[in-house]
């Protein structure tokens, strides 16, 4: 877990933009305000702590595709969402960007609600990349998984 000290860095020797914590309020906030495909697309960020994170599609006018499947761009804002989350959790930087992000499409997305649920897989310096999974929520079977890598901003 990264403490924040005082001064503003954590245990783990990253630094934060201030020593407040981000609270999952605080994240909910931060992101329902500064991605707006968050509210368009009906996506809530439930769980938000330093070991991982879980964020939820519900219904919506916006994402499926014809045929009745959850749009594979709409997962790939899912599981971005679901990586931020993670880094503003454990990170407290606001200002990472996503460099690099991979889906896998296992199988088509039929029953909303769908669960991303992100782990780190290699927190450092500069870098941080996460593993992320997305599941039919009620039938918990697995639809997606993807790695998405973020530029930590280093402030």
């Amino acid at each position: 877990m990264n403490d924040t000290t005082t001064n503003g860095t954590t245990t783990n020797g990253t630094t934060t933009n201030d020593a407040t914590a981000w609270t999952l309020d605080r994240i909910r906030a931060h992101i329902e305000q500064g991605l707006p495909l968050v509210p368009l697309f009906n996506i809530d960020v439930v769980e938000a702590v330093p070991e991982r994170s879980a964020v939820r599609l519900r219904e919506g006018n916006h994402v499926t595709r014809p045929g009745g499947s959850i749009a594979g761009p709409v997962q790939f804002a899912l599981v971005d969402v679901a990586a931020y989350a993670l880094i503003l959790a454990d990170r407290r930087d606001e200002h990472a960007v996503t460099v690099d992000l991979t889906i896998n499409f296992l199988r088509p997305a039929l029953a909303l609600p769908l669960l991303a649920m992100a782990t780190p897989l290699r927190a450092g310096r500069r870098l941080y990349t996460t593993d992320i999974r997305i599941s039919e929520e009620t039938a918990g079977r697995l639809v997606a998984q993807a790695t998405a890598t973020y530029a930590l901003s280093g402030a």
